[in-house]
C-alpha cells in the first residue's frame, strides 16, 4: 500500500513539473509570438505609410506629404496619453517618452496645426499641457 501511495506521490508530482515546464514554454511562444507579429504588422503599416509620403514628395507635393506627416505625429502623440499614465516603464522610457512630447511640444510652438479632427487636436493640447511622465 506504502509503494502505491509513493509512486502516485511520485507520478504526481511529475505531472505537475512536465504540467508547469509545458505551460510555460507554450505560453512563453505564444506572448513570443504576439510580439513579433504585432512588430512585423506595425512595421509594415509604417513602411507603407512612408512610401505614400516620399511619393507626394517626388510627386512635388510636399503640402500634401506635410500633412500626412503632421497626422501621423498626431496620432503617435495620442498613444502617449493613455488615462492613466504607463506604471511599467523604466527610466529609459519614460526619458524617451518625455523628450518625444517636448520635441513635438516645441515643434508645435513653432509651427501650430488645425487639423479636420478636432478630438484629435483636443488631445494633443492636453497632452502637452500636462506632465505624465515625471
Amino acid at each position: 500500500m506504502r509503494g502505491k501511495l509513493l509512486v502516485g506521490a511520485a507520478a504526481l508530482l511529475g505531472g505537475v513539473a512536465v504540467g508547469a515546464a509545458a505551460g510555460w514554454y507554450y505560453g512563453f511562444s505564444s506572448g513570443r509570438n504576439t510580439i513579433l507579429n504585432d512588430w512585423i504588422y506595425s512595421d509594415a503599416r509604417e513602411v507603407q505609410a512612408q512610401i505614400v509620403v516620399l511619393r507626394r514628395l517626388r510627386e512635388k507635393k510636399a503640402g500634401e506629404a506635410i500633412e500626412q506627416l503632421e497626422a501621423r505625429l498626431d496620432d503617435q502623440l495620442v498613444q502617449f496619453d493613455p488615462q492613466e499614465p504607463f506604471s511599467f516603464l523604466t527610466a529609459r522610457e519614460v526619458g524617451e517618452l518625455r523628450k518625444a512630447i517636448a520635441d513635438a511640444r516645441d515643434y508645435r510652438a513653432v509651427f501650430p496645426r488645425q487639423s479636420k479632427r478636432k478630438f484629435v487636436d483636443d488631445m494633443v493640447r492636453s497632452l502637452f499641457s500636462r506632465d505624465l511622465y515625471k
